[in-house]
């Protein structure tokens, strides 16, 4: 089933196609109760990469994975109440994310509203889009592997083998759990290789902790992407220092792509609006936001009232 391309022209054309969208899912083995999980973004030439990935450099490949240990351990040091040590690593994560620091999680969420406001809400001259997401795993928010991926500055880097990774990992207090109850046993280097290797080839849809109205106001959750890696057999893989994009094409993951047409931005903008989704309400934290807002108000209410009207003819 390869990924459905749609252009939504209307805010009821929309709404109609995301029905479409998650009927046809249902149709092909989803289950009811599933959540659908959306991402607008502003161009839809954009590539799907967490923003500790994407290049710093136009032309190149610079980005900043190289100093995610510096990111992450610069933030504890600096605030130290806000990003503590226990903390898990998801949860630390989310929180830098929320606070604009790059991670490698990418933000989607749970509200197709909300994705297509940030389809819409800059770039006003390029095409935007909604992508849908497919949402066929039971949460595993709390499955240590997801807590170890987020920990990838510490234990895979660059060249580490998927075995010495998991030798790494599995000390690690997150780990504690699984290994009382033995869900988590592995005798070989083979073994733990190939484990990794099966976790490490997919992406994760997580949650994390709601730090800030910001994020519930959202209905944020977050993709999760691992370092690539070098494959030579289940039992011999070796992670790189790179982190790959999501094709748009891996219809195992993406349902449909819905393309905003720019020059119907705006018009999306003020139809959300009716419907409680505005950068006021998303960013409802954000006090500069807010207090523009409603300056903005003012300034449209004014316009309004000593606009003259057009004459009869």
């Amino acid at each position: 089933m390869s990924v459905a391309h749609y252009t939504a022209n209307s805010l009821a054309e929309f709404v109609e196609q995301v029905c479409k969208i998650k009927n046809s899912l249902r149709q092909n083995g989803a289950e009811f109760h599933e959540v659908s999980l959306f991402r607008g973004q502003a161009d839809e030439s954009y590539e799907l990469l967490p923003s500790l990935a994407r290049p710093i450099i136009p032309e190149s490949s610079e980005s900043l994975i190289h100093e995610e240990r510096n990111l992450i351990e610069m933030a504890k040091f600096r605030l130290p109440s806000i990003f503590q040590e226990s903390m898990r690593p998801l949860e630390r994560l989310a929180l830098l994310q929320h606070y604009g620091v790059p991670t490698r999680l990418l933000d989607i969420t749970e509200n197709a509203f909300v994705a297509l406001y940030f389809a819409c809400c800059s770039s006003k001259s390029t095409n935007g889009e909604v992508i849908v997401f497919k949402n066929n795993e039971v949460d595993i928010t709390n499955y240590p592997i997801v807590d170890a991926i987020c920990d990838s500055y510490r234990f895979a880097i660059g060249g580490t083998s998927f075995s010495d990774f998991f030798e790494n990992i599995n000390i690690q207090p997150y780990f504690l759990e699984q290994k009382l109850s033995n869900k988590i046993c592995f005798h070989t280097a083979a073994e733990k290789s190939a484990w990794i290797y099966q976790c490490c080839k997919k992406h994760f849809f997580v949650y994390a902790p709601i730090h800030s109205k910001r994020q519930q106001a959202q209905s944020g959750r977050y993709l999760l992407f691992s370092n690539d890696y070098n494959f030579l057999s289940e039992s011999q893989c070796f992670f790189t220092s790179y982190i790959m994009p999501l094709p748009k094409s891996d219809d195992s993951l993406i349902a449909a792509r819905i393309q905003i047409p720019s020059i119907l931005k705006e018009q999306f903008l003020k139809d959300l609006s009716i419907f409680g989704i505005s950068k006021d309400v998303l960013f409802c934290d954000d006090i500069g936001t807010i207090c523009s807002s409603i300056t903005s108000t003012y300034q449209q209410k004014v316009r309004y009232m000593f606009t003259p009207l057009p004459e009869k003819i």
